[in-house]
This record gives C-alpha cells, structure tokens and sequence, in this order.
C-alpha cells in the first residue's frame, strides 16, 4: 500500500479493515463515503475523492471495478470496492486519495429586512431566464408553488443509469418527477425560499426554473451534484447558481478541501454557488492552542457516558511547526508521544486498559503544504468509549511558536471541547470555506408566529441581530468567511408533503417555519438568480464584491468585517 496517497481518515478506516474486517467499517460509514453490500457476494465500496494529473486516462482501472466518475480533472471522484484501494494507490497518475465525507444539513417578514419587495418593484425581476440548482434532501414536485419550473432531477438516492457526471441514481423529466420524493422536509423548504411562488410566502425569485439534485450528501456526489447542474445550464445557455445549505468539519477549514476545489474549479462567468456558514455557533466543536517552542500544551475534551462508539478529532497546523501527539483517557492512561512520519504506514494503534487509540501523523498535505493529524478513539471490544474529561496532549519539537486547530467530528455534537481548549471561531467548513463560494451567516427576522393549532410560538432568539447559532468565522488561514447575512430564522416556506413536519412548526397543509444558516443561504441564492438574470455574465468575484459593497453590520462603517456577521446583513436597495 502507497500510504503516503491516503489521507488520514481513509487510512484509519483501510487499517480497520485490514485487522477486523467489514464489521469495523460500520461505525465510519456513519462519516466516510463507505457503502455496505447489500448482499454477501458483493465488497463493501468506498467513494472517494481522487487527486491525478488532468488528463490521466484512468479507463484501465475499471477490471478491478474502480469506476472513475470523470475522464478528465484534476480532481475526480470515484466508486471502488475497498479492496481495490491499493491498486488506486499504487497508480502512478494518482497523486492523492480522499474519503468522501457525508455533510450535514445546514417567508413573510423576511424579505422586509433586506428591503427585497423595493428591489423587486423598481427592477421587476423575477429569476426568469435563470437555473437554480437545489442539493439537498429532494422536493416535493407536486407542491403548487414549483408548478411547472422543475425542469429536471437527479435523485442520487434511487437505482438507475445515472449521468454523465456519474453512473449512479435515476434522472427524471415530465411525469416522472412525480417519483423522487423529500421526506425530510429540508429541500422543499430550502428551494421555496429561494424560487417558490406564493401570494404570502413567496420565494425570492419565482420565476426561475429549478434543476433539483436529491442527495445523499456524501460531499464527493456533491461535487458530481454541481458539475451536473452547471452542464445542464450550459445546455440551456442559462445562468445558473446552485445552493447549497449543507457542510462539514472534517476538512483543514481554508477552502484546500476536494469539494471546495471543485466549486472553484467550476465556477465562473455565470455558474455561481451558494453556501451556508453553519449552525455551529453555540457549540465547542472547535479547539484552539497556541504551542510554544519546546513546550506542551494539553486540549481538554469531553465525551458522554455512555453514548459515543467512536471519537475522532481533526488536526490541522501550519508547516513551520513540528507537533508530537499523545492522548490521555479519563483514568489517566495515556499513550506516548507519536511524531510525524514520513515513511511507511503513519496510523499507529495503541491499547490502553480502557480505550483503543489511533493516531494518524504524515507527513505534509500536498493540498496546501499543512500538517494535519487525526484521532480515532474506540472503546475496548465492544464496549463505547470512556465518558469522561479526555485530554489531547501535543509537544512542540520545531523552533516556532504554533497554534494548532482541532475539530470534533461527532455528528451529535455531544463530543465537545473545555475550558481554554475553546476557541469560539473559525467554524466554517466546507463547502462554505470554497473561495469563490457565496457563503452566508444568519440573521432573526422573526422570533414568534402562529402554528397550524394557531398556538403562538416564540423561539429564544434576539430580534433583528445575527444569530447566535450562525457559524463564526474566519477561516484558519484568516481569509475572511462568512461573506454576508441575510434572514435565516422562523423562515417560513414550503412544506414536503411526504415529511412528517411537527405540528409547532408548522404554518399549514403546505408550508412550515425553520430556522437556520440552511434558510438564509437559499434567501441569498433567489437574489443571485434575480440579478444573473439582469447580468447573466456576472461571475464569482463580481457578485461578491457586489453583494459585500451592500451589506453592513449596524453601528459600524460600511466594509467592516465580523467574524460572526461577515460584511454584515444585505441591503438590496441599491443593488
């Protein structure tokens, strides 16, 4: 096995493999692109990104069931039998090899705050002309307010031929939308927001045509997701901005991550994309240690009894330092200090009498020259991890001070960091970290309504200011993120008809409140269709300045940058 190829999560869930077998790919299949058979004749399969020369023919590959979903790139995903992970490795073309991650999911007094109604009167635009491209959990095509501006979807949840940009999932036209259903509710809700057409709770431009992309946001089908949408416009000879109201911590939170390369990659005149920062605002997902020279430096971290099967922590720190790496149980065993290693396997196990502990330490990231280590944490046998105050222990060998940022990645978010361990910042990941992404913070327009029961809820949120669970920037190379704010809470909009929705957020029989970075990025998204529809040439940098030019952040000076607001809340008035 080439493992300097692999990056370090593939690398813990192929070592897994190798000593136990499919069994202990359960668990990282609840993060990682790996897909179970479905009987016992067929291997378990892995999506991943792959990192090659950009003309490679990789065609030959195929004999050992590697399916490469592109024929030409710098960056392409893939479908392969685990087993044949080391036939990957060792092509020469191929340069990296990256686990596809599944992401996490991210109107009435709305449009008021950023004087949208105005806008649209003076400008009489209305998104016609114009692709929106919706990845997400699906739509409901029978909803009245999409009647007959869904021009296409590719449910890549369902057995089929696929597309071009890969063989996999049905595509479906005419009556056969009708087939794909959203019975979580979220890209309903989100694609309403930005083109439903209501009388009351209008999208922001109901005009435009939707090419949807029900997903099962793995991010490497995201990255297939995008390119489909942008080909599909192309066709057309449309404008197109695709939204996307979804993201994840496992990558090094500076835009150097596949899914964030691509949408640079294939952005342009044109072809814009749409982020959300995040709800990770009032969670302490993200540490933070400024390592002296020759010092140590411990990260304190807490996990539930009880409840965690496995922990993983997610390292990143520039390349002037040299970290050794160690972690100490709450019983206070500890296992030693493990160092960078350049040569041969980096993933290194140690069983400590409560835990098993991996620890992953290569040698530089080729994407941006960083070093990154990883932790996988594991109970002894079948026993969950140790609940308890865990502490992550890091010496500093090099001759420069270094700050070191780590992430939890465990999707409940009951894996936390303490004390000065915590660092409120730099909590926006990919996709919304991608630089020539759009990527938007959250602000409460609405803190109370009237549900279906006609009961009056009201959520404990500050009116008119940012969200307190909108994601904090920068990113960890300080490029400034998030962009801008726009409404994002107690959003009302459309309402799958095969989703169980609550009946305290729900409205009525067809549309239903949410709240969430998810909604304000749709919201941002209907405004970029509104104004590639006056300016279908406008592409990434144009659309960001002028949407910053816009923006501001009450009580100071147009231009000023916040963490939490980015350039502040969008005002269309002068659009």
């Amino acid at each position: 096995m080439r493992y300097e190829k692999l990056s370090p999560g593939l690398l813990l869930a192929w070592d897994d493999f190798q000593r136990e077998g499919e069994l202990a790919l359960i668990t990282h299949g609840r993060s990682l692109g790996i897909i179970a058979p479905r009987n016992v004749i067929k291997p378990t399969k892995s999506v991943v990104f792959i990192y090659c020369e950009y003309d490679a023919d990789l065609s030959h590959l195929s004999q050992y069931g590697i399916e490469i979903n592109q024929n030409s790139g710098s960056v392409r995903t893939a479908f392969l039998p685990l087993e044949s992970l080391a036939v990957l490795a060792a092509e020469s073309a191929i340069e990296r090899i990256k686990p596809s991650r599944k992401l996490k999911l991210r109107m009435d007094v709305a449009p008021q705050a950023i004087k949208l109604s105005s806008f649209v009167n003076r400008t009489g635009l209305t998104g016609k002309g114009v692709i929106i491209g919706i990845i997400d959990t699906g739509i409901d095509a029978k909803h009245p307010a999409f009647a007959g501006r869904i021009f296409r979807i590719w449910d890549q949840t369902l057995p089929g031929l696929g597309v071009n940009e890969g063989r996999y999932g049905a595509e479906l036209t005419g009556e056969q939308l009708y087939i794909s259903q959203d019975t979580e509710g979220h890209g309903t809700h989100v694609a309403g927001i930005a083109a439903g057409a209501d009388a009351v709770y209008s999208g922001v431009a109901p005009e435009a045509e939707l090419v949807i992309i029900k997903s099962d946001l793995q991010d490497a089908h995201i990255a297939d997701a995008i390119r489909y949408i942008f080909r599909v416009a192309g066709e057309l000879g449309r404008p197109a901005v695709v939204n996307l109201s979804v993201g994840g911590h496992a990558d090094a939170h500076d835009g150097s991550d596949s899914l964030s390369q691509i949408i640079n990659a294939e952005s342009g005149i044109g072809r814009i994309v749409c982020c959300a920062a995040g709800n990770e605002g009032n969670d302490n997902i993200h540490g933070q240690a400024n390592i002296p020279s020759g010092r140590s430096r411990g990260m304190r971290f807490n996990v539930p009894l009880n409840q965690i099967g496995m922990v993983w922590l997610n390292a990143w720190y520039t390349s002037s330092g040299q970290l050794e790496v160690s972690v100490r149980s709450p019983n206070g065993f500890v296992t030693p200090y493990q160092k960078i290693i350049t040569d041969g396997n980096p993933s290194q196990s140690y069983d400590l009498p409560d835990s098993q502990v991996e620890l992953v330490t290569p040698d530089r990231d080729p994407s941006n020259g960083d070093y990154h280590f990883f932790v996988q944490i594991r109970g002894r046998g079948r026993s969950l991890v140790q609940g308890g105050v865990w502490q992550l222990r890091v010496r500093n060998t090099s001759a420069s001070d270094t700050i070191l940022d780590v992430w939890t990645l465990d999707d409940t978010l009951s894996v936390f960091f303490t004390g000065k361990s915590v660092k409120d910042a730099v909590k926006i990941g990919s996709p919304g970290c991608a630089s020539n992404a759009v990527t938007v913070a959250a602000y409460t327009t609405k803190v109370k309504y009237e549900d279906i029961d006609r009961h009056i809820r009201e959520m404990g949120l500050e009116l008119n200011t940012i969200s307190e669970f909108s994601s904090e920037g920068p990113l960890r190379n300080q490029a400034p993120k998030p962009d801008i704010a726009a409404p994002g809470a107690m959003i009302v909009s459309t309402l799958s008809s095969h989703f169980n929705s609550d009946r305290s957020m729900t409205i009525n029989s067809q549309f239903v409140a949410m709240s969430g970075t998810s909604m304000a990025a749709p919201f941002v998204t209907g405004l970029i269709a509104l104004l590639l529809q006056r300016d279908p040439k406008l592409d990434p940098s144009t659309i960001k300045d002028l949407l910053r030019q816009n923006s501001s952040i009450p009580g100071k000076s147009p231009g000023t940058f916040d963490h939490k607001w980015g350039f502040g809340l969008i005002d269309t008035e002068k659009l």
